[in-house]
């Protein structure tokens, strides 16, 4: 039989009157069927014996401090585990499943200077991952920060990206053999026109 998901969620949302204040939540349950999972015995063969279930709570928050000043955070706490393994794959019941942080979290801020300018700084943050169903190899947890400028004049914007402002090495993925590198320090210019 195929890979299957069923996916449960409840959330809510709630905006404030004069549109300054912006709330939502959820919480979910996810279960894939079928799961396909490598043969360790033969590397090449792929078997539909796994299921997994994650269950999870997210929340996040807009607004404005002031006129001028914007933030915006999110937050997801997330347990994931292997339900159900056979063969080769039995060692990995009960454990986490490869790739799949316990958290997640960003924050971003940023701020219109006068009519032309304005300027924003954001941190983002994903919890340890494993490499392997055992969870014997894992991956740090990681912080990241970008930033950019926006100038403003009439109908055009130019604006300055920077991601990975601070530049350390992380990792945004993780897999049964690799792993992915996150981008080391980016910048990029793009301009627009409103018409």
């Amino acid at each position: 039989p195929p890979e299957t998901n069923v996916n449960l969620e409840i959330g809510a949302k709630w905006d404030s009157a004069d549109g300054d204040l912006s709330i939502r939540t959820a919480a979910y349950r996810t279960e894939k069927r079928n799961e396909r999972n490598t043969d360790v015995a033969t590397p090449n063969v792929y078997l539909l014996s796994g299921r997994r279930r994650t269950v999870g709570i997210e929340a996040e928050v807009a607004g404005r401090i002031t006129p001028q000043w914007e933030v915006f955070a999110a937050l997801a706490l997330q347990d994931g585990r292997i339900t159900q393994a056979s063969g080769q794959q039995a060692g990995s019941l009960n454990q986490r499943p490869i790739n799949t942080p316990n958290y997640t979290a960003s924050l971003w801020s940023s701020y219109r200077i006068d009519q032309r300018l304005k300027v924003g700084l954001g941190v983002e943050g994903v919890g340890a991952r494993f490499g392997n169903t055992a969870n014997t190899v894992v991956l740090p947890a990681y912080e990241r920060v970008d930033a950019m400028a926006e100038y403003r004049i009439n109908a055009w914007a130019w604006q300055l990206n920077i991601k990975n402002l601070l530049n350390p090495v992380y990792y945004e993925g993780v897999y049964a053999g690799h792993s992915v590198p996150g981008t080391l320090r980016a910048v990029t210019l793009q301009t627009s026109y409103k018409f």
